[in-house]
């Protein structure tokens, strides 16, 4: 496992221990995960939501801060 993944998995054991309120969100980019699948699996599962930076995502990354932080809606 790469030290990304095993960092992420980390924080999110962590964050569900101590703050099991927070949401833990993932921003992945780039084609370099295409041959790193193993690593970009296991960083997936770490995180409660992972994003992409195309205009969608981001949008969908918008109206979750919007939820959060104006409506205080719990999304899941």
């Amino acid at each position: 496992m790469g030290d990304k993944a095993k960092t992420e998995k980390t924080v999110a054991n962590y964050l569900k221990k101590n703050y099991p309120e927070v949401i833990f969100v993932g921003f992945v980019d780039g084609i370099g995960w295409y041959v790193r699948r193993g690593d970009l699996r296991r960083m997936v599962e770490a995180y409660d939501l992972v994003f992409t930076f195309s205009r969608d995502e981001l949008k969908r990354f918008d109206n979750l801060l919007t939820q959060i932080f104006y409506e205080r809606q719990r999304i899941f």
